[in-house]
């Protein structure tokens, strides 16, 4: 199995977010709770993946985009091909955004921001049935699209799951599931506490001092070859043999994940 199959609007893609809106998500992490990072994070690949996919004043209809949230109970909160969701925001924030200047500095500007997915922390972490439910909009989309690249589960969250070893096997029945250019993949992003150093797509747990940690990388997926260029042009430096895992994500870390995992293998716009 190869994951040479580009996607385009005549082989799209399945994108899935799973983002964790468990109760400690309203924990604090550098100046801003996990909740409010995770959902800033989400709207900005959204909005940049339209913008990969649009020529001209249209949207060329490259992925299917969703995202299922997983707190107080699983949701599937967004789904749709991108056309549909890069139109539809729920609404426009205004946020602030470092920008050039043009001299070699930064001036700080005010930019609309359309936001999909608002933060959310309440209750438990159910992973396991966000999983489940990923399985099945993973295998209902292979079933249809049986030779298109396969689909790509990014996940995002702070704590352990409810129920580990069913967590565990949920993830290893979507990476079991494959299309003709290879298996389903998996990326996890976790966020925990900005004074402990990330740890950007090891390729061993080893250094992973942290069971949880060690946890998350075994239902990672080994990147393969065209993820791993995608990471190093977003300012990766995957060692053969890394899996899509970052412990301890920043912002700019988890957009990185983000943006490789999505945007990775759409080749020139067609």
């Amino acid at each position: 199995m190869s994951y040479s199959m580009q996607i385009g609007t005549k082989h799209p893609g399945l994108i899935l977010i799973l983002v964790d809106q468990s109760s400690s998500m309203a924990d604090v992490y550098d100046g801003q709770t996990k909740a409010d990072l995770a959902a800033m994070a989400v709207n900005r690949v959204i909005d940049e993946i339209g913008m990969a996919c649009q020529q001209g004043s249209k949207i060329k209809d490259r992925c299917f985009i969703g995202i299922v949230g997983y707190g107080a109970s699983v949701d599937v909160l967004l789904g749709g091909m991108i056309s549909q969701i890069a139109n539809t925001p729920k609404h426009i924030k205004k946020i602030k955004k470092k920008e050039s200047d043009g001299a070699g500095g930064l001036v700080e500007v005010e930019i609309d921001m359309p936001i999909w997915l608002d933060s959310t922390a309440n209750n438990g972490t159910p992973m396991a049935e966000a999983f489940e439910v990923a399985y099945d909009v993973a295998k209902e989309w292979i079933q249809k699209n049986p030779d298109n690249f396969p689909p790509v589960i990014i996940n995002i969250t702070d704590g352990e799951p409810n129920d580990e070893q069913k967590t565990r096997a949920a993830a290893k029945k979507i990476m079991d599931l494959n299309t003709t250019d290879g298996n389903a993949l998996i990326l996890n992003a976790h966020i925990s506490n900005a004074n402990i150093a990330e740890n950007k797509l090891p390729n061993s747990s080893t250094a992973l001092h942290d069971q949880y940690a060690k946890f998350l990388f075994d239902i990672s997926s080994m990147l393969p070859n065209p993820l791993i260029a995608a990471a190093q042009k977003v300012g990766f430096s995957p060692q053969m043999g890394a899996h899509g895992f970052v412990f301890n994500a920043g912002p700019e870390t988890m957009i990185k994940l983000l943006n490789f995992g999505s945007l990775g293998t759409m080749g020139a716009l067609r």
